[in-house]
């Protein structure tokens, strides 16, 4: 859908394979080696233009930093539960041109209309992402199942 190079990282096998079947040229698990390095090795140094934060975390919001090339943008998707701090190194002393959108829907309801037009024409099939679905009444146990990442979980639909 326009990008490059589609670079993810990840260390759960499950979610791994998915990356590479929706069209990730690489998979950086961070179990084996450290994802800034790999990243900037994958990009001959110069970084991404777009870094995306899904996780909410003080250490991923930092790597994603410094993986950024300048004038690169950092969209922060993640639910922060404690302060968040932008180290001044890694935010090149602010003269590195870096955007961060920290919001977790930008655009609001259009962009979630273009989402739903995307999937709606065919071009972006999501379906996969769902591996279990559960009812209402079990909504404790799909929990459970996602917070502990077992059965090879990647998204948990719930129905009533």
């Amino acid at each position: 859908m326009g990008a490059t190079t589609i670079i993810a990282v990840e260390s759960v096998p499950a979610r791994i394979e998915m990356a590479k079947r929706l069209g990730a040229d690489h998979v950086v698990d961070f179990r084996n080696v450290d994802a800034v390095s790999e990243i900037l090795r994958l990009t001959d140094g110069r970084g991404v233009d777009v870094a995306i934060e899904a996780l909410g975390i003080q250490a991923t919001f930092e790597a994603c930093l410094r993986v950024l090339r300048p004038g690169g943008t950092l969209s922060s998707l993640g639910v922060y539960s404690s302060d968040l701090r932008i180290p001044l190194d890694a935010f090149a002393a602010g003269i590195g041109d870096h955007r961060i959108i920290t919001t977790l829907c930008p655009g609001g309801k259009e962009r979630m209309r273009r989402l739903i037009a995307a999937v709606a024409s065919g071009r972006a099939d999501l379906r996969a992402f769902v591996t279990h679905r559960f009812t209402l009444d079990q909504i404790e146990d799909a929990y459970d199942l996602f917070a502990n990442q077992r059965d090879g979980v990647l998204k948990v639909a719930i129905t009533p």
